[in-house]
């Protein structure tokens, strides 16, 4: 399992007022003790620091603050499912995308309303019944990760946060190594599997579960490595201060890529 660094000169990446610190050193100072931070790292996590106690005391932000319609919501998914994904409009326009945990389907629906990707669809295990039916083309779809899926030749299948978040504490609460095998079914020779966040705790914050979680992640990657032949890495996407403790998290995104030898059946 490797880490690659994103293309960091897209514009998408880059957080407003902070200087541009690429993934790889930010993986790297996250994983070094406190004593040994580098000057730029510690300015990025007091920022960031910052930035969580205003949300934990409740501070209104200036997003909040905003009056916001359905359009710029929907917006912000979009970013922020392109943020933690590594791709950008570019890279799927024209594409067929499948979004596993979809959610409301805002993502989904922006990207077909605004012409983006070719084909677009959401799978969800309990799909609000405001997106089922003709209304958005029959576009989303009721039923679980772990059954075969309902269409094939995706150039992505993506998922943000519904299958990462199957891993907690190094318990599995679905079959992960069945979820990737379809998945890997269901795209084309080159396509692309993109989950994320997959999360590590920093060394200066360590938390039992995500180090747990993180091992059963690896053994998971091995096994799928091992069975499919696919291309399994993590690229690291973001660094996060989060909760009443401000715990300090590297986020990333798996990346499984199809490789070109026939699947082994799962046993």
């Amino acid at each position: 399992m490797n880490f690659e660094t994103p293309n960091f000169n897209d514009a998408k990446l880059r957080k407003p007022g902070k200087e541009l610190l690429s993934p790889d050193f930010l993986q790297e100072q996250a994983r070094l003790p406190r004593g040994q931070w580098d000057e730029k790292f510690q300015k990025f996590i007091e920022e960031n620091i910052q930035e969580n106690e205003k949300i934990q005391e409740g501070a209104d932000t200036e997003a909040e603050e905003q009056e916001e319609t359905q359009e710029l919501l929907s917006k912000r998914t979009f970013d922020r499912y392109m943020n933690g994904l590594g791709l950008d409009e570019k890279a799927i326009k024209n594409k067929k995308i499948l979004d596993l945990g979809c959610g409301e389907g805002e993502f989904v629906k922006y990207c077909v309303e605004k012409g983006i990707a070719q084909e677009a669809y959401g799978l969800d295990s309990q799909l609000d019944e405001r997106w089922a039916g003709e209304r958005h083309g029959h576009r989303f779809i009721e039923g679980n990760f772990e059954d075969d899926l309902p269409a094939k030749d995706f150039d992505f299948i993506i998922s943000v946060g519904a299958v990462s978040n199957t891993i907690w504490g190094g318990k599995e609460r679905s079959d992960i190594r069945r979820i990737i095998k379809n998945s890997l079914d269901s795209i084309k020779k080159n396509g692309e599997i993109r989950i994320y966040p997959v999360q590590e705790a920093a060394k200066a914050t360590p938390l039992a579960g995500l180090e747990a979680s993180c091992r059963k992640w690896k053994e998971i990657l091995g096994e799928i490595s091992d069975l499919t032949g696919a291309d399994c890495r993590l690229e690291p996407r973001d660094i996060k201060v989060i909760g009443n403790n401000n715990d300090i998290i590297i986020e990333s995104v798996l990346i499984i890529k199809k490789q070109s030898q026939q699947i082994r059946p799962t046993k």
